[in-house]
């Protein structure tokens, strides 16, 4: 298993967290978001018109080979492919294009690379919990 924090399948993970950091991209309009989900941590970048996120909001992560469920206009959802994956001395890495945007995944247990494999074509959801 990936975390407590996690919910996962073959085909589909998620992740509850916080956002910790939220920073400018020099590309404009592009915001970066960090959040902390436990075991696993999550940086990505999307549109700023797309997706609004302070630091402190609680969010849930979907990672999905099949299209989430979502609510148009208030989730963002995005597809796109892994593009690598990376096992170092403490940390694995997943990495997602979601066509010239990056999801990265970062967790101390590798199980997390087991999950996915290269050009695996998946969804990237981002739901922000309270709304």
């Amino acid at each position: 298993m990936v975390a407590l924090v996690a919910v996962q399948s073959p085909s589909y993970l998620e992740l509850r967290g916080r956002v910790t950091e939220v920073s400018k991209s020099l590309i404009p309009r592009v915001v970066i978001y960090s959040v902390d989900c436990g075991d696993v941590r999550v940086r990505f970048d999307a549109l700023s018109e797309l997706l609004r996120l302070n630091t402190g909001d609680e969010v849930v992560i979907t990672v999905s080979k099949e299209k989430p469920n979502y609510t148009k206009g208030v989730d963002y959802v995005a597809w796109g492919y892994v593009v690598g994956l990376r096992s170092g001395d403490r940390v694995g890495k997943v990495v997602i294009s979601l066509w010239g945007y990056v999801v990265i995944l970062e967790s101390a247990n590798t199980e997390l690379l087991k999950l996915f494999n290269y050009m695996d074509r998946v969804y990237f959801k981002a739901s922000k919990l309270g709304t």
